[in-house]
């Protein structure tokens, strides 16, 4: 079964690329999304063209590779699409060498746009969910230990990445601890070190 037939639908955009005779063809789908008129011939220079600037390297070491080594490939990148806004596609395909070079490539580009952006949205919605755990436990350090804000900040950040432990789990730790052990007007400073570096602590609590 040729590649092009397993292609996912909606919004796969076919190619194909006569490697002998220099020569793309592409599917209406992928002639629109870098605004290529029917009548114009699709060219690696107008691939290129519409990639994003800080990849479009990488992406042309990749077609050159394809183009020289056989078997399947796989790549990501951001394109400008002909309307102007930035798209993150993927593209799957194959280099075929039925003798001593490969002589075509074929494959498609589907858009991935959406489902980045459903990720990257679902991670903000977590972060906020967190936030106002996180704004106490900053504020806690802040009154603790006489810091900024942004040094406050990078306590429990540090404390999460040398503990390999979730930002919003530190945060809720430091305000459930002292919350359970109460902070001692006499000593703050000792009570948050105790929070933090407590396993009890940290054993006991859950960030939910």
């Amino acid at each position: 079964m040729p590649l092009h037939a397993a292609a996912p639908e909606p919004g796969a955009a076919h190619f194909q690329y006569d490697v002998v005779a220099d020569r793309w063809t592409w599917s209406p789908e992928l002639r629109a999304l870098h605004g290529l008129p029917a009548d114009a011939e699709p060219t690696t220079a107008l691939l290129l063209d519409h990639v994003v600037d800080g990849e479009r390297d990488t992406v042309a070491a990749r077609v050159q590779h394809a183009v020289a080594t056989p078997g399947a490939f796989s790549w990501t990148y951001r394109l400008t699409t002909a309307g102007g806004p930035q798209r993150t596609v993927v593209v799957v395909g194959r280099s075929e060498k039925p003798g001593d070079r490969v002589v075509r490539l074929l494959g498609f580009l589907v858009d991935i746009t959406e489902a980045v952006r459903e990720r990257t949205d679902a991670a903000v919605a977590a972060a906020s969910e967190h936030r106002a755990t996180i704004e106490q436990a900053k504020g806690a350090l802040m009154l603790g230990f006489g810091v900024e804000e942004d040094v406050a900040f990078e306590l429990l950040r540090s404390h999460s990445n040398q503990h390999n432990i979730k930002l919003s789990t530190v945060a809720y730790r430091v305000v459930s601890g002292l919350t359970e052990r109460g902070a001692p007007s006499d000593d703050p400073v000792r009570s948050l070190l105790d929070t933090l570096l407590s396993a009890e602590g940290f054993e006991g609590a859950s960030a939910g």
